[in-house]
């Protein structure tokens, strides 16, 4: 994947170039240049941009007994290094030099047809150095040539223009287990050739893909969460989307009542396979009109305790016949189970799957002590008719 260049970066880009190239203070050794034919002998990279996989990020966290708990996350930031390598591709905005004879008259350069800017004072009777601009024809159904014309003829050169890296929008779940599906939404997708989870060696397969949409299988894992790196002709990229695998979760709900978990309802709540995130099924809450209650679920056995090292809750909601605000719940914390304690909102869109991935640290479960036993969601309400709200991929994740 090579680096993108804005206005405040191209001087400082340039001036880098010059030195690399050793004419930042020399005189063209012919200020005409030779007279003959142009030949291109190669296109070469000044630079490259690439995802070291060694730099990770950990974080580490105390919980209240001051048990540290670390994380690690892969780097997805690129980094920029010289390199001098023929090539016979280039990506959009990146510049290239292109290697010669008889090229110091050039009048037009142009890949597939569109004529680019380059500034003669940076090249020579053997160099041109130009960039691509973002709307030059790309992909493999352009012509794929290079065109320099000089004063003395034109030289035609086979090099193709890559397909701009391809970028994640939107996913259709934020989960996933082994064997399940997830549909990509973004842009470039059909360019994708392979899918790698995070810096592990396990790969997702490809089902079906177009530009827009691009339908994944998830493998097996050991991973707690992960970013996709994605593969591409230019090279490879990693958007910013996290999963998290389910089967390496703390389960409140999920198909079904995690260990030792049960429904804890002040209304009532079911198992229901009415609608579902995951799966095909998801527990259902049904809140009365004008009675202020809390459901959820409980495990009074052996409970939730503050140990665990797991770093976020994590939810799906789909809404009901209009927005409403409900409240995170649990015994455990300075309010309560319920009792009107307001200090844990959520905004829930009504009608539609609501995706929440909220850090311990700020919900307080063990604020009055350890383990935890119930956890639910508060409402104030429902005042104009009764409601029912359905959970899915109710977890912690470390």
């Amino acid at each position: 994947m090579k680096i993108l260049m804005n206005k405040k970066s191209i001087i400082p880009f340039l001036l880098s170039v010059l030195v690399a190239l050793g004419i930042a203070s020399c005189k063209k050794d012919d200020a005409e240049g030779g007279k003959g034919a142009p030949t291109i002998t190669r296109v070469r990279t000044i630079s490259k941009s690439y995802i070291d996989s060694k730099l990770t990020t950990t974080i580490t966290t105390y919980d209240a007994n001051g048990k540290a708990t670390s994380v690690t996350f892969p780097n997805t930031t690129p980094q920029v290094v010289a390199m001098d390598s023929t090539t016979t591709d280039g990506n959009l905005q990146n510049m290239y030099a292109i290697i010669g004879t008889n090229l110091a008259s050039v009048t037009t350069v142009s890949f597939n047809g569109l004529s680019v800017y380059f500034n003669k004072a940076l090249g020579s009777d053997s160099t041109i150095l130009v960039g691509i601009p973002k709307n030059t024809p790309a992909g493999p159904t352009q012509s794929n040539t290079l065109s320099v014309t000089t004063l003395y003829g034109k030289v035609d050169y086979k090099f193709s223009i890559l397909l701009p890296p391809p970028t994640v929008t939107e996913a259709s779940n934020y989960n996933f287990s082994a064997d399940a599906e997830i549909t990509l939404t973004g842009i470039g997708l059909a360019s994708v050739t392979d899918i790698q989870l995070g810096t592990s060696t396990a790969k997702a397969i490809i089902l079906t893909k177009n530009d827009t949409e691009l339908t994944l299988k998830m493998p097996s894992s050991t991973l707690t969460s992960t970013t996709l790196l994605l593969t591409y002709p230019g090279g490879q990229v990693a958007p910013k989307q996290v999963y998290v695998n389910l089967d390496q979760a703390y389960k409140f709900f999920t198909e079904d009542y995690g260990t030792n978990w049960s429904g804890n309802f002040w209304g009532s709540g079911e198992v229901s396979s009415a609608a579902a995130k995951s799966g095909v099924k998801s527990l259902k809450l049904n809140y009365a009109k004008g009675n202020w209650s809390a459901n959820g679920v409980a495990n009074w056995n052996v409970g939730l305790p503050s140990t665990g090292g797991y770093t976020y809750l994590s939810f799906y909601i789909k809404g009901g016949s209009q927005d409403y605000t409900l409240y995170i719940t649990g015994d455990k914390r300075a309010g309560g189970y319920g009792n009107g304690d307001q200090s844990a909102p959520i905004t829930v869109k009504a009608n539609v799957w609501n995706y929440y991935k909220i850090p311990l640290s700020t919900l307080g479960l063990w604020a009055t002590g350890s383990p935890s036993n119930a956890l639910g969601f508060w409402i104030k309400g429902p005042d104009a008719q009764d409601e029912s709200f359905y959970i899915d991929d109710w977890i912690l994740v470390k």
